[in-house]
């Protein structure tokens, strides 16, 4: 930052920590959250009080101003800005440049109060005004994205919680704020048109998240996770496209693309450890003869081993045509395995474990232990993992994220755990690079290491 800069901010500041970040032009980046800032937010969660705020800030049109003011003037431009938001902020806030247009900003809110929006709303009429520099009145906008910390969510997924929200704003032109507890569906129409041409384009890509198991604290599964990344829309979550994929009748281009993206993962596995990948069914696949049929062709043309394959398939969406499941049954007795997702102790999760009977069952925990879960809630899960450990399947717990509920799940007996505790889900064609360190995290997890 340029040193008149540091003057103007250091005096509106107040005490606000503000490291110097690059200047000058530069075009949009995609934001993510720096180690600089995971490191405050997790040393600031050591403190008694009010829980963070976290604020994510792209100035809309800063590079386009750049190319008017210089280098030089830019930094200034950047110090003028800062100075604005600190102005804001209470005591003991910290700022960091992310990039020349990014701010990432964690400070504590208000007695009483709970909701970000509001002091985020603030800066952005604030950063609004016209900035006056060297003769130059210069109009910046802002993209803003919020997100409240929570301590049992690892410090790192919360920041980038507000990143993807301040991005959100950016694809749709700008000058907005979105919340990260209340994401928004992109457009239905322009999803529609990009959808069918997505896999050509390459915008479609694979994800592992790794599953790992107590009894050995061994990294035993990778579950494979479909993403969709358009230049225009950004990152769709699956959510948001699935349904549009099974509307559009591309289940199956696309489930055969999938099959043939995950035959290169299972060679790999061989150098690596014995692994097994398990595919997410979706209910329109389910009701596909042909899907099945394809993983038949997939599992004797690609020469595996049938065990390194799962199916998961949703405990609502458990087809009741007896063809289908009979074909599943003729794979089972091949050695692929069967799970049944999102299993819980309801009417209809008992009835899809009788007709199925799954190797395995998996426990959404993710609201495990939070204020807003309803008390009861955590006796519903325990009891579902005894429903299924009865029943001979083995249980996973997935949406792990605080020590907390791995000790939980642990007492209940369940036999393994997917979730950012122990890693994100990364790309897929990281698996060679990234397993080792994945599998020494769940040693440091499960392992009673020292």
């Amino acid at each position: 930052m340029h040193p008149d800069a540091d003057d103007i901010a250091a005096r509106a500041a107040g005490g606000a920590n503000v490291p110097n970040g690059p200047t000058g032009a530069s075009g949009p980046v995609s934001a993510t959250a720096p180690a600089s800032l995971v490191s405050a937010l997790a040393a600031r969660r050591t403190r008694a009080g009010q829980p963070e705020a976290i604020l994510a800030i792209r100035l809309d049109r800063f590079a386009s101003a750049c190319e008017t003011l210089g280098a030089q003037r830019a930094g200034r431009l950047q110090a003028l800005v800062v100075a604005r938001i600190v102005g804001l902020l209470p005591p003991g806030a910290v700022m960091h440049w992310v990039a020349a247009a990014d701010l990432g900003v964690i400070t504590a809110l208000p007695d009483g109060t709970v909701d970000p929006a509001p002091l985020a709303s603030r800066i952005a009429n604030d950063l609004g005004r016209p900035f006056s520099l060297d003769g130059f009145e210069l109009f910046l906008s802002c993209s803003i994205g919020v997100s409240a910390d929570h301590a049992d969510i690892p410090a790192e997924r919360s920041l980038q919680q507000a990143f993807d929200a301040m991005l959100r704003v950016d694809r749709q032109g700008g000058a907005g704020l979105a919340r990260a507890d209340k994401p928004a569906a992109p457009p239905a129409a322009p999803l529609l048109a990009a959808l069918p041409a997505a896999l050509e384009r390459g915008e479609l890509s694979l994800q592992l998240q790794p599953r790992a198991d107590f009894a050995d604290a061994r990294v035993s599964g990778y579950t494979v996770r479909l993403r969709w990344h358009n230049p225009a829309l950004g990152r769709v979550a699956p959510q948001d496209f699935l349904p549009a994929v099974e509307a559009l009748g591309l289940v199956g281009p696309i489930g055969s693309w999938l099959l043939e993206s995950v035959l290169p993962l299972v060679r790999a596995a061989d150098v690596i450890a014995p692994l097994q990948f398990t595919l997410l069914a979706s209910s329109a696949q389910l009701h596909r003869p042909q899907m099945v049929d394809a993983l038949v062709h997939i599992l004797d043309a690609g020469g595996i081993a049938p065990q390194s394959l799962c199916i998961e398939v949703p405990a609502s969406a458990v087809p009741a045509d007896a063809d289908i499941l009979a074909r599943f049954t003729a794979l089972r007795r091949r050695g692929m395995q069967l799970a049944l997702g999102d299993f819980d102790d309801s009417t209809g999760c008992r009835h899809a474990l009788a007709a199925l009977q799954p190797d395995r069952v998996t426990l959404d925990v993710r609201r495990l232990g939070h204020a807003d879960q309803p008390g009861d809630s955590s006796d519903r899960l325990r009891d579902a993992c005894l429903l299924a450990r009865r029943a001979g399947a083995a249980v996973c717990a997935k949406g792990i994220e605080s020590r907390q509920q791995l000790d939980a799940v642990r007492a209940w007996g369940c036999h393994s755990v997917q979730g950012y505790l122990l890693a994100q889900p990364f790309p897929a064609t990281w698996l060679l690079q990234t397993h080792a360190a994945i599998q020494q995290r769940a040693q440091e997890l499960l392992g009673n290491v020292d």
